[in-house]
């Protein structure tokens, strides 16, 4: 059989199919190279944008978006990188078309942060287990679960004044970067594991950082060398893993060998079934999990802290403003979840710290196919990364975006703002399972801190910022620390 071509030729049956495939490749080139990519930074020869990438990831993203607009376009090495700033837009991605713009784990080479918190809720990109995994951990992150975790969280927060009190004098320079991934640790460990395991904060909380830092360099950086070669960078990386490792799984071989009831988290993710199969966590399962709260469960709040008391620190009439609410609500002692819904100001004081400082300031996707986003080509294996903190200042949505207006988040001010104005947990089938915990810790801590203690910044301390996958203070945060009369 002959089968006859558009030029009239004729070829046999067995080559048709090589033919049909050279065609299309020439057809899709064509109709690639007709598509423009958005417009963007040219970058250097064959590196592209990497020097200002690593540089500061946050300023080049965000002068991409000032200079070239909503879609802005940058060459990553080979990989191409999509920076996207506008609510509607991230709806696009993030909502409806999260089957089009899916998580980096689903390219062959996974996702880098799994090399850190493993194959967890954060990190999976399979859509067969992905959903399984959900289903078994929304129970756990539910409000009324968390809720009931509020007491630990203050004692937590008692522990670290007393801390205060007891080791440092009146104004003497602390770094509260330091000081609030210890309390937020604290928190963790104990509802978690219903541990006290602060004596291993010295192993954890440098582990984790190293670990983090390690995979945010591996994003930013496609020429990174393989982890299989003996660099001084992977050899640090394995010995923190070695040492993560040793712990979390020292804490689940404990905790499966006691038939002892702890209503912690640990317990709760040992409990966990699969509602459809029945079936529950393995370790390697359990392990990942634990990471990935341990990760994004103190170092997110830790930062998110950090850079409000900075912020207050700038402003004295807000902080002014936010120890009245305080005193007037607490009269003295500490706040409990009851005190909450009394304490708006204090909630409004948060929020707004996290639309200037989110710590995660974007979220990353790629396309697995050539796809026409708002007439820009996207190639295939690229990545797009909606940029929170563009968001976050964008004028269209936030009037004077620089300003620290706590206000802006009273009810009569967030009527009628774009639901994706203000994302710091994401948005769509994946938003952030931990939302609950961040929204009832981070104004608990900053009530009772704020109670106790006013910080201010440390004279000519400099202040930036340093994206190694969340938000942190570049050089720390330098503050002394005042006790307040009670």
């Amino acid at each position: 059989m002959k089968v006859k071509t558009k030029k009239g030729l004729l070829i046999g049956v067995g080559a048709t199919a090589v033919t049909t495939l050279t065609l299309a490749y020439f057809l899709a080139r064509k109709r690639r190279n007709s598509v423009p990519y958005a417009p963007g930074p040219k970058g250097m020869p064959i590196i592209g944008s990497i020097p200002e990438v690593r540089r500061d990831t946050l300023k080049a993203l965000h002068d991409a978006w000032q200079q070239y607009g909503d879609i802005a376009h940058m060459h990553l090495g080979p990989q191409h990188l999509t920076i996207v700033s506008h609510p509607d837009l991230t709806e696009e991605i993030l909502v409806s078309g999260h089957q089009t713009f899916v998580k980096t784990g689903a390219l062959p080479t996974g996702d880098p942060l799994s090399m850190g918190v493993g194959n967890g809720l954060l990190t999976n990109a399979d859509p067969e287990s992905w959903p399984r995994q959900r289903r078994m951990m929304q129970p756990i992150f539910h409000r009324k679960r968390i809720v009931s975790m509020g007491d630990k969280m203050t004692a937590a927060g008692e522990r670290l004044v007393k801390h205060w009190d007891t080791d440092f004098k009146s104004g003497q320079a602390v770094d509260i970067e330091i000081e609030m991934r210890r309390v937020t640790l604290d928190v963790i460990n104990q509802t978690m594991f219903t541990a006290d395991v602060l004596g291993a904060a010295d192993k954890i909380g440098p582990a984790m950082t190293t670990a983090v830092q390690f995979t945010f360099h591996h994003i930013q950086n496609p020429f990174m060398p393989p982890l299989s070669w003996p660099t001084r960078e992977n050899r640090a990386f394995k010995a923190a893993m070695r040492t993560l490792d040793e712990i979390v799984y020292g804490f689940i071989e404990v905790r499966r060998q006691t038939n002892a009831a702890h209503d912690d988290l640990l317990d709760m993710l040992l409990q966990a079934r699969d509602e459809e199969t029945g079936q529950g966590m393995h370790d390697i399962e359990l392990r990942d999990e634990v990471l990935t709260i341990f990760a994004a469960g103190h170092e997110t709040t830790a930062n998110a802290l950090t850079w409000t008391f900075y912020l207050l620190s700038q402003h004295p009439e807000i902080l002014e403003r936010l120890q009245a609410e305080v005193d007037s609500v607490l009269n003295g002692r500490s706040p409990t979840m009851a005190d909450l819904p009394n304490l708006p100001y204090t909630k409004q004081v948060f929020d707004e710290s996290l639309r200037h400082y989110p710590p995660v300031t974007a979220i990353p996707r790629v396309v697995l196919t050539d796809t026409i986003f708002h007439d820009y080509l996207i190639p295939a294996g690229s990545n797009v990364v909606v940029s929170i903190y563009n968001i976050h200042h964008h004028p269209e949505f936030w009037q004077n975006p620089t300003a620290f207006d706590p206000d802006r988040f009273t009810p009569e001010r967030k009527k009628g703002r774009h639901r994706l104005a203000y994302l710091p947990f994401g948005a769509g089938q994946r938003i952030c399972i931990g939302i609950n915990f961040a929204l009832i810790e981070g104004p608990l801590l900053l009530a009772l801190i704020a109670q106790r203690y006013e910080l201010r910044l440390v004279p000519d301390h400099p202040v930036a910022t340093e994206i190694a996958v969340t938000m942190r203070p570049r050089y720390g945060m330098k503050m002394t620390l005042h006790p307040r009369k009670q």
